[in-house]
């Protein structure tokens, strides 16, 4: 038993058309092609952002570059900094030695200079007593055996001659 149903009076009949009218309207609208548009769009956006993506990578990989160079530079400059900071210490080491040389050439020169007139003044006044005692003996003797005239005329001239030589 079938029931039959108008043409007007069946809801499948209202869905079709329902559905036919809402395509209808859609492409009336043109909204495939606004959402065409929408998808270009967002299209041409992403692809402006990989663009500026790999322009910004390929800068970010010259500057890389650029800064391990400078790096490799500046590590070859501090090496060739320590090399010459080495070479001018081994120098000043070796002046230094020189100066150090020559200060203790000089002060053993100095000491030996004072060696020798402390010598020199030891021998003067070994001399000085020398003659002093000399003196000294030889009027005692001249005193014990000599009148005290010929005595005092004898001493006198000894003792001026003595004192002439030695002095």
């Amino acid at each position: 038993m079938e029931e039959h149903v108008s043409f007007w009076a069946d809801p499948a009949t209202w869905v079709s058309f329902a559905v036919t009218l809402f395509f209808i309207l859609i492409i009336w609208k043109k909204v495939p092609a606004i959402f065409a548009k929408l998808l270009d769009e967002r299209s041409l956006a992403i692809e402006e952002q990989l663009e500026n993506a790999r322009s910004l990578s390929e800068e970010a990989a010259a500057l890389l570059a650029k800064y391990e160079r400078d790096q490799h530079a500046a590590e070859k400059q501090a090496a060739e900094l320590m090399e010459n900071a080495k070479a001018e210490v081994k120098l000043m080491i070796a002046e230094n030695k020189v100066n150090i040389e020559e200060v203790a050439k000089r002060r053993a020169e100095v000491a030996t200079q004072k060696i020798a007139q402390a010598e020199a003044a030891a021998i003067k006044e070994i001399r000085s007593l020398t003659v002093s005692v000399a003196t000294s003996a030889a009027r005692d003797l001249i005193k014990a055996n000599l009148k005290d005239a010929d005595q005092d005329a004898l001493i006198k001239s000894g003792t001026d001659s003595l004192d002439a030589k030695l002095h």
